[in-house]
Parts: structure tokens; C-alpha cells; sequence
């Protein structure tokens, strides 16, 4: 698939939080080139903090973290009202790209499981169709 040159994300909030620092570079760069407003977090706790604090439209997660994974993070925002960020629409990254590994991601609280290295269309694609279901 391949994007229109006129694809914009402007005015919408994309979390990313991945450990790997390259990864969250490119991807911050990603979406910003595309307009969205992008906070980029490099722990599952600073994610959970900017959801409470920043209200993000999007979230999109890596899966397999250090200390807290994204299934615990996904969990802990699931767990918080509509008010404080608790239903925000949810993109799993993972290289782990079994079909048992899609349930788990989305039986924790993901709308969707993209296995790494995802594509940037099909990311940028993922985002928009869940942007255009928020409205």
C-alpha cells in the first residue's frame, strides 16, 4: 500500500515508547514528518506518565521492554477512567509476529499488533484508520 503524497497527520497526538532509542528516533521522526504532534518515551512508566499528563490520541508501544513490558503498561492504562487517558486507541509493536502473540496483544488491551519491522506505510495506515474511528 502505498500512501497519498498528501497524507497528513496534522493536529493529532502520537505517544511512542520504545527502549530502543533508534527505533523511537525514527519513529518520532516518522510521524512528525507526517504532522502529528509526537511525544517520544523510552519506558513504559514516562508512557503511563504522558497518558495521564499529555492525553495522546494514539499510542503506540513496543511490546517487549525492560522492567515493565507494553502487555503491563497497555493493562495499567486500560485500568484508568476515559477521563484520565483510559481508552485511548492502542498500536502493539513486536518482533514477535505469531498469531498467539496478536491474541495476547490484543486480549491486554491493543486495537492492534504490528510485528517489527513493520512497514511505514502500514503503520502511518494503522494510525490513520484509528485517528478516523476516534471521530
Amino acid at each position: 500500500m502505498s500512501l497519498d503524497v498528501d497524507f497528513r497527520l496534522d493536529g493529532l497526538k502520537v505517544l511512542i515508547v520504545d527502549d530502543d532509542i533508534d527505533n523511537l528516533q525514527f519513529l518520532a521522526f516518522l510521524f512528525e514528518v507526517y504532522g502529528a504532534e509526537v511525544a517520544a518515551v523510552s519506558s513504559a512508566s514516562d508512557a503511563f506518565q504522558a497518558v495521564l499528563e499529555w492525553r495522546p490520541d494514539i499510542l503506540v508501544s513496543d511490546v517487549s521492554m525492560p522492567d515493565e513490558d507494553g502487555y503491563m503498561l497497555i493493562r495499567r492504562i486500560r485500568a484508568l477512567t476515559v477521563e484520565q487517558g483510559g481508552q485511548v486507541p492502542a498500536i502493539a509493536l513486536t518482533a514477535n509476529a505469531k498469531e498467539s502473540d496478536r491474541i495476547k496483544a490484543l486480549a491486554a488491551g491493543y486495537q492492534q499488533h504490528l510485528a517489527k519491522p513493520v512497514e511505514q506505510d502500514t503503520l502511518l495506515q494503522a494510525v490513520l484508520e484509528m485517528a478516523a474511528s476516534k471521530i
